[in-house]
């Protein structure tokens, strides 16, 4: 009877190892994995165009920012990959568990047999012909004989076969395990990658501030682009069917979008470095107690993507006169289409397309014209 119960699990064991060593990702983990294909594949198509076009520093920089998330990026598939392998692994091990407790009871098995043949005839089993009287009797002992020794034969076969069986287990664990250090192995290359872009990127930002030609090239790229940024907010593609807002109901009041310290203030600024006039058309707040950048007023989000010279951008229409602006961002959380409410998180600050490290760009624009947000914001004690 205890075969019969244990039939099941072995061919189950058979069943499950009959197989080659693949990794299937649980079906969360599938779409994960699949997300991450497409952000990967669509970072590579980004990397390919910026090869048209060359000698700009802003592309300069959005080349090694593209190439540091989608290293982050890939990392993260790393991790999924090596969650799915130690969890192949471990019902490895549970199976392993339960083919030593088979060999266990196999042994047992085997034990009570033998004491039975020796209690049959302990010297012998000449004894058991001796004591036959009758043919029926011959032939009922030597039943009785020949089902003990195939019981005992299947018994030993049960053991061989469950050794084979943990063998296999043994050895498909141990590919796992080659398979999982690769996989760490690949994993702290690809670190050793992304710290190698931070520091590329810190060493172009000290040489655009410490080189007066690049740093005037900076500028007027940066003033192309705040150009090109009012032709996006206000293309056609962006424009909404909104009422518009009682600006002098809200001057003043706006909440801010980040707890954190002025680093630049809105304005024409001179640089006593290079004697060179900067406009800057919103403010950089470093961050202080959160990263976290909440939406300063109620409205839909109608860009959130790469834009060069302010990182990672979210823009939010308020009405038809009123646009805020969110740059250098780490992270968006917000995609196109999607409305939001004042104090809703929308993403976290960062350092994409800074020069000042990880600060936000904040900006304020009213029909066109960018506004200075302190004007706008709650005052701050």
């Amino acid at each position: 009877m205890k075969i019969k119960r244990a039939l099941p699990i072995i061919v189950g064991c058979i069943l499950l190892l009959a197989g080659p060593l693949v990794l299937h990702p649980a079906q969360g983990d599938k779409k994960k994995l699949d997300a991450i294909n497409k952000q990967i594949q669509d970072i590579s198509n980004k990397l390919e165009n910026l090869k048209k076009e060359e000698g700009s520093i802003l592309n300069d920089i959005y080349k090694i920012e593209l190439q540091y998330e989608k290293a982050v990026i890939e990392n993260n598939k790393i991790k999924i990959q090596l969650r799915n392998t130690q969890e192949k692994i471990r019902k490895k091990n549970s199976e392993k568990k339960k083919l030593e407790q088979e060999i266990q009871e196999s042994k047992k098995n085997l034990k009570k047999i033998i004491r039975i043949l020796y209690k049959i005839g302990g010297n012998s089993y000449l004894k058991l012909f001796i004591r036959i009287n009758t043919l029926d009797e011959l032939f009922k002992n030597y039943r009785l004989f020949i089902a003990l020794i195939n019981y005992k034969s299947d018994e030993i076969n049960k053991i061989k076969k469950n050794i084979r069986l943990l063998n296999l287990v043994k050895k498909e664990l141990e590919t796992q395990y080659a398979n999982i250090r690769s996989l760490q192995q690949l994993k702290e290359q690809k670190l050793r990658n992304i710290s190698g872009l931070k520091q590329s990127k810190l060493r172009l930002m000290r040489q655009i501030n410490n080189d007066r030609e690049n740093y005037r090239q900076m500028l007027d790229e940066l003033e192309v682009e705040a150009g090109r940024l009012n032709e996006l907010i206000y293309g056609k593609k962006m424009k909404r069917r909104l009422g518009t807002i009682d600006l002098n109901r809200i001057r003043g009041k706006l909440r801010w979008p980040i707890t954190g310290k002025v680093i630049s203030s809105f304005g024409k600024k001179r640089s006593t470095k290079f004697n060179t006039y900067i406009m800057n058309n919103g403010i950089k707040v470093k961050p202080e107690k959160s990263d976290n950048v909440m939406a300063v007023y109620a409205g839909e989000v109608v860009f959130a993507d790469y834009y060069k010279g302010y990182g990672n951008l979210v823009i939010i229409q308020h009405s038809r006169n009123l646009h805020t602006l969110y740059g250098h961002c780490e992270k968006i959380l917000k995609k196109r289409g999607d409305n939001v409410s004042e104090g809703e998180l929308i993403s976290i600050a960062g350092d994409t397309g800074s020069t000042y490290g990880k600060a936000l760009y904040f900006e304020i624009r009213t029909q066109l014209q960018p506004q200075d947000p302190i004007k706008w914001l709650r005052k701050r004690r």
